[in-house]
């Protein structure tokens, strides 16, 4: 695996290892074991109905804490709590998501702007990175660094952003390598969490500067900014320093990724674009402002989102350690690979997104079968499909799925049509 991350070939790796080693197996590394799965029920357990026997702080604390603090990403018990406290109540309100389009409509016509109108090829995915760090920065400070604009973006600006693209790299590498810190321990990785620290307490200060001031009250001219919010639960300027952090860290990121993948798939899918302007046009000819729920209201796009995530999952992986002895519910003994596996505290899992090994759809066959044309989900049985599935091509994407391979009890699989 490391040989693997080295060579930027590690969902190749790890996608020739469950083949070979089945759907969950177990490694031992770094005199601890690891265990790797695609189950969804092991995930379903660790993640919710073991919930508490699970956690992250023995693996993150260590690599997130220089960069950005203590927090709801690297903290179990009560820190996590207290965290996750702190930050809920400003993503609660459904007014917050409709007081956000405003702000990011004026982003987005500016990326608009910057798009050829000629017809020529364009590479958008560093456009929508741009996006991305000029709507997250006005949402958590209420000033965006304007990656987007005509103008040069500032020096200050500039320094931030490549402190702190620097300082993510090296916050992977020491996740990656916690018992090597030796390799990590650059002076540049030191200078960069102080620039970033530096940069965001400048917008906190002014934040709680002016926070008294009835223009300033976190909604001023229909916007919303998240520093304003945690400024009102929490005096601790270091603190809201780092929660803008946490925050920031997966907003810019997932956001810039989750389009890139989006439109990667709808520029080889013309029939599903086709289809998607079809309906967003409809939508946006009564001239209504749009809102989160109309947004939600638009059932092809939502199911085009969620082909996305499932075809290029934003996040590839997720890890969790044992906080105490448990089990997972699948995926030991022999030959099924059925039966409950015992862990040990201080054991590690990993859950990988290759949902699709061993399971694949053939579109000839599906057609075969009735299916409901409103968009609700079915349920198909398992055995129907056993020796015929194979993923679609992207070509042939407005015929596809929405599917979680995962047999109920049962043995039905739930899909989803999509076209």
């Amino acid at each position: 695996l490391f040989q693997a991350l080295r060579n930027n070939r590690r969902n190749v790796s790890m996608k020739a290892l469950f083949e070979t080693y089945s759907h969950t197996f177990r490694v031992k590394s770094w005199s601890k074991t690891k265990i790797f799965s695609i189950e969804p029920r092991n995930m379903q357990s660790v993640l919710a109905i073991d919930f508490a026997s699970w956690g992250v702080q023995p693996l993150r604390l260590f690599a997130f804490e220089p960069f950005v603090g203590k927090g709801i990403m690297c903290s179990d018990g009560t820190f996590w709590e207290h965290s996750r406290a702190l930050i809920k109540p400003t993503f609660a309100r459904t007014q917050i998501a409709d007081l956000h389009l405003l702000m990011f409509d004026a982003h987005v016509k500016r990326l608009v702007a910057l798009v050829p109108g000629d017809g020529s090829t364009i590479d958008l995915q560093p456009l929508f990175s741009r996006l991305a760090l000029d709507s997250s920065t006005e949402f958590l400070s209420g000033e965006s660094v304007e990656c987007l604009s005509v103008n040069s973006v500032s020096d200050d600006v500039q320094d931030f952003l490549k402190a702190y693209n620097y300082g993510q790299m090296i916050v992977g590498r020491r996740f990656q390598l916690p018992h090597w810190n030796i390799f990590t321990q650059d002076q540049q990785f030191w200078t960069s969490c102080k620039v970033a620290h530096e940069f965001v307490e400048k917008y906190v200060s002014d934040a709680r500067r002016n926070l008294d001031s009835p223009k300033n009250r976190g909604k001023e001219s229909g916007r919303f900014i998240l520093a304003h919010e945690l400024l009102q639960q929490t005096e601790d300027i270091e603190d809201t320093r780092n929660q803008l952090l946490k925050v920031f860290l997966p907003a810019h990121e997932v956001t810039g990724v989750a389009l890139t993948n989006l439109f990667f798939q709808l520029a080889r899918s013309p029939l599903v674009y086709a289809r998607l302007q079809k309906e967003i046009l409809a939508a946006g000819s009564n001239e209504k402002p749009w809102t989160f729920e109309r947004l939600k209201s638009l059932r092809y796009l939502q199911n085009v989102i969620s082909e996305t995530f499932r075809l290029n999952p934003t996040i590839g992986t997720t890890i969790r350690i044992a906080l105490r002895d448990t089990i997972l519910p699948t995926g030991g003994g022999s030959p099924e690979s059925n039966a409950p596996i015992y862990v040990n505290k201080g054991d590690v899992v990993t859950f990988t997104c290759m949902h699709y090994i061993g399971a694949k759809i053939c579109l000839e066959k599906m057609q075969t079968y009735s299916v409901r044309s409103d968009g609700r989900p079915f349920d198909l049985h398992l055995n129907d499909f056993r020796d015929t599935f194979r993923l679609p091509d992207h070509e042939a994407m407005a015929r596809t799925v929405r599917l979680h391979l995962t047999p109920c009890q049962s043995g039905h699989l739930q899909l989803h049509l999509l076209g």
